[in-house]
């Protein structure tokens, strides 16, 4: 019985326990509420304690009170330019100038928000900052960030001094290493910070020109060190090779990317590349094409674009560079890849003549050609410009060209006739049958009619070996071929005259046939005849032009071999005859 009564006395004695808990926690929340809403009725509508701008104590202030006290500290201080000084130079920044203005009234708003937030966590803590360690607020200000920028900028102008970069020469073959000379340039950054700060604190205090100093001085263990780099890249050539196009980085480019601290200025290396994408990269090109009667007018083949993939270019270049450094090759190349886009129109899908792809490519070049002789060139080539030859047709140059004479546009150019060279109608016509002769070649279509000229024309061999030339005169010279192939083919000329390159094009369909050109002969070379000179009208007396330029009489052949898989379509030799040739001149007489 006792036991149970201690056992009730004791869980009542726990309720109370906790009951009184509940009541002593809830008083001090009311007592400590009631001291916070006292301590805000004490301010009330004032800035809390312990809170100053610019060290002027505001506390327990109104808003009008602290806009009024913290105006009568500005209006006391004299704060109306910045000085700046650097060893004997000073300069002043007018604060008038830079529309420099306290912001008052914005200052004292930031004051009186101390504390009153919103965010009863938050605002206790900053009172209690304030109470136990001050709070000191700089000044709000508005000011013209872009006249002050533009005048610290001219303060830099005149004390910059710019480092001179280290450089690497080559001389005659012989490496000098200029180890450069030390720079200084302002610190524009920090020195802005500096005047921001003594803005927002209202000082005026002379400011030391903040002054980095740029120092690309090599030592003379960096300077030996790159000269031997440079020595083991004299002589040497990357040869570069991108989607057929070659581009040879010789010494100069591989020297001037090393850098001098073992390794190479990829900076340096990424600007060669931007422009060498410049000269590759191409957008994809849809195909056109549209003819009237026989004849092509418009005609662009669909084309692949093609983008450099720069990113791994640099790092491949850069290997390679690494490798030519490091090894004895004089040489070495290097294929860069390209990413790919697809045209949405291809040129098999704009026409039904079996025209999808290029088949053939011929060139020449007229190098030292006389104006009359380029327009003729220009004249003849865009006569055969879109000529369709069907399957089985046999092509006539002289047919397809029509009449060569002043009344068809032709003017006067040199020709060689009856053994001397003279003004004739249609001069530089045989430049377009050559070339025209160099195209069927290489498509492997079965040549018909061939005839080489009397003499080596200069023209002729610029790059090329002799006997690869046809001439054309109506009517005792022609040049015939036959389309043997699947489909049509399109004839398409470039006369480019800015660089004197004459190029013939054959689109159709390839059906795997495949061309050789062997390597001319050349046997029984007689010399030249002596120089000729001619009495020429057109030109001012006393100018001596040269036409023409003495060439070797020789017999020439050539082997030419046309294959599609194990089948021999040709097989045959072209010989040409030519006469020794004299270098020819013209001597002015006009006036």
């Amino acid at each position: 019985m006792l036991k149970l009564n201690f056992k009730k006395v004791k869980k009542k004695l726990k309720i109370f326990q906790k009951n009184f808990l509940l009541w002593f926690s809830g008083g001090l929340i009311l007592l400590f509420l009631l001291i916070a809403g006292l301590y805000h009725l004490a301010y009330w509508e004032r800035i809390f304690p312990v809170i100053s701008v610019l060290s002027q104590d505001l506390s327990n202030q109104t808003i009008s009170q602290a806009k009024t006290k913290l105006s009568s500290y500005l209006a006391e201080k004299d704060f109306s330019q910045i000085e700046i000084k650097f060893e004997n130079q000073s300069w002043s920044i007018d604060l008038h100038s830079l529309k420099f203005q306290p912001e008052i009234e914005k200052t004292i708003e930031n004051a009186y928000s101390l504390g009153r937030q919103g965010n009863f966590s938050q605002d206790f803590k900053t009172k209690w900052q304030a109470w136990h360690q001050g709070i000191n607020l700089p000044l709000n200000y508005a000011f013209n960030e872009v006249s002050l920028r533009e005048q610290i900028a001219t303060i830099s102008a005149q004390i910059d001094i710019p480092a001179v970069e280290p450089q690497i020469k080559i001389s005659q073959q012989q490496i000098e290493v200029e180890p450069g000379k030390p720079g200084r340039e302002v610190d524009q950054r920090t020195l802005l910070l500096i005047i921001k700060q003594q803005l927002q604190n209202y000082q005026s205090q002379s400011i030391t020109l903040p002054v980095i100093q740029v120092n690309p001085l090599l030592a003379e263990t960096e300077i030996e060190q790159t000269k031997k780099r440079a020595e083991s890249l004299l002589g040497k050539t990357i040869k570069i090779i991108i989607e057929n196009q070659n581009f040879d980085l010789g010494q100069e480019e591989a020297i001037n990317f090393l850098d001098f601290y073992g390794g190479f200025d990829q900076g340096k290396i990424e600007d060669y590349l931007k422009n060498l994408a410049k000269s590759v990269n191409r957008p994809a090109q849809n195909a056109t094409f549209q003819f009237e009667n026989n004849r092509v007018i418009v005609f662009k083949p669909a084309q692949e674009g093609i983008t450099l993939e720069q990113n791994q270019a640099l790092t491949e270049l850069s290997q390679s560079l690494s490798k030519l450094e490091q090894g004895e090759e004089k040489e070495t190349t290097l294929n860069l890849k390209v990413a790919k886009t697809q045209p949405i129109i291809k040129t098999e899908e704009v026409n039904n003549l079996g025209i999808k792809e290029l088949i053939s490519h011929g060139v020449s070049n007229f190098r030292g050609s006389i104006a009359s002789r380029i327009h003729n060139i220009q004249l003849a080539s865009s006569k055969l410009n879109g000529l369709l030859i069907p399957p089985g047709e046999t092509f006539s140059f002289n047919q397809a060209l029509g009449e060569v004479s002043q009344a068809t546009g032709y003017k006067e150019a040199y020709i060689i006739k009856e053994g001397r060279t003279i003004l004739g109608d249609g001069g530089g016509v045989c430049q377009v049958s050559t070339t025209f002769f160099r195209a069927a070649l290489n498509a492997g279509l079965p040549i018909l009619e061939r005839q080489a000229h009397a003499y080596r024309v200069a023209y002729y061999e610029q790059g090329f070996s002799p006997g690869l030339d046809a001439t054309v005169w109506e009517p005792t010279a022609n040049l015939k071929i036959k389309n043997d192939t699947p489909a049509h083919i399109l004839v398409q000329a470039i006369a480019d005259t800015k660089n004197k390159v004459l190029t013939f094009d054959f689109y159709g369909t390839k059906d795997g046939r495949v061309a050789t050109i062997g390597k001319s002969r050349v046997w029984d070379q007689t010399p030249p005849p002596p120089d000729l000179y001619q009495d020429d009208p057109t030109l001012p007396a006393g100018t001596i032009k040269q036409i023409d330029w003495s060439a070797w009489g020789a017999k020439v052949s050539f082997d030419w071999k046309v294959v599609r898989g194990e089948e021999v379509l040709q097989d045959r030799t072209f010989y040409s005859v030519y006469r020794p040739w004299q270098a020819i001149f013209l001597r002015g007489t006009g006036q």
